[in-house]
């Protein structure tokens, strides 16, 4: 069942815009189903190779992503009244939607195809491509394709592999062959990171300056509260002289202004017991 059916069906059915805001689920999240065109779908575990391959895209998509974009993995997105469904990957903007406050489309999505059809993922291609999503890219594995929808004509058109995915939502060209093929992947991430080593190096000089903050405000605190406990043991000492009737002349006054916390505990601990002032 939708998660909303009542928002979905029924004569009590609130009216609303032809497209629904991309986040308002019409199923549950991480509930392991899927809505599209109305029909709900069982979303299985996945096999070795798409398994595998899922977690190769998030790796070399999180390394590429531009400042002021988020990548995200199995995020739903609600493409119509009746389908809500999850892209494999997929690149949005940072910061809400201005009309609904949620989050905004996103502008790549990407789809895993190892055993299935390619009908499944046709049919999502479609309703990403009229919800607004700018580029949708299918990988199948067992032919070690990459495949990119032609909104113009509403279909999958081939990559070839030596090619490159250029888009503002990505620090540098992404090249096409890593998507389907582990070789070469490490050497493609490194390359986007340096790329992002300005955005980098700014993130670890500000972590850098945070730690070393705290780190003085830890001492600051450490060093006062020493200060105040060494101050309280000059004070009870003095205290304790004048009770006792111990003379605190000048060198054992001196020796109280220069003494440390061990010596004046050693201090208080001989007046306390023997009522006298230590002798060295």
């Amino acid at each position: 069942m939708p998660y909303n059916a009542d928002e979905m069906s029924g004569p009590t059915q609130r009216k609303r815009p032809e497209l629904p805001p991309i986040d308002e689920r019409a199923v549950m999240p991480e509930s392991g189903v899927e809505l599209l065109d109305g029909k709900v779908l069982i979303v299985p575990g996945a096999d070795p190779p798409h398994a595998t391959r899922h977690l190769e895209l998030a790796y070399v998509l999180r390394a590429h992503v531009a400042h002021g974009f988020t990548a995200a993995i199995d995020m739903l997105t609600r493409t119509s009244l009746t389908s809500d469904f999850a892209p494999d990957a997929s690149i949005f903007p940072d910061g809400p939607d201005v009309e609904t406050g949620g989050r905004r489309l996103e502008v790549l999505a990407f789809e895993v195809v190892s055993k299935q059809s390619l009908s499944v993922p046709t049919r999502k291609a479609r309703q990403l491509a009229r919800r607004g999503v700018r580029r949708i890219f299918a990988l199948v594995l067992a032919r070690e394709r990459v495949l990119e929808w032609d909104h113009r004509l509403g279909r999958w058109a081939p990559l070839h592999p030596d090619l490159t995915i250029e888009d503002a939502c990505l620090v540098r060209p992404l090249p096409v062959r890593t998507l389907v093929e582990t070789a070469g992947a490490d050497a493609a991430v490194l390359v986007a990171l340096e790329a992002r080593r300005p955005e980098l190096v700014a993130v670890f000089e500000a972590r850098g300056e945070a730690r070393g903050e705290a780190r003085g405000e830890a001492r600051g605190e450490a060093r006062g509260e020493a200060r105040g406990r060494i101050e309280g043991e000059r004070r009870a000492i003095r205290l304790a002289c004048g009770l006792l009737g111990v003379e605190l002349d000048g060198a054992r006054a001196e020796q109280l202004e220069r003494a440390d916390l061990d010596e004046l505990v050693r201090i208080s601990t001989a007046l306390e017991h023997e009522r006298a002032w230590p002798t060295r």
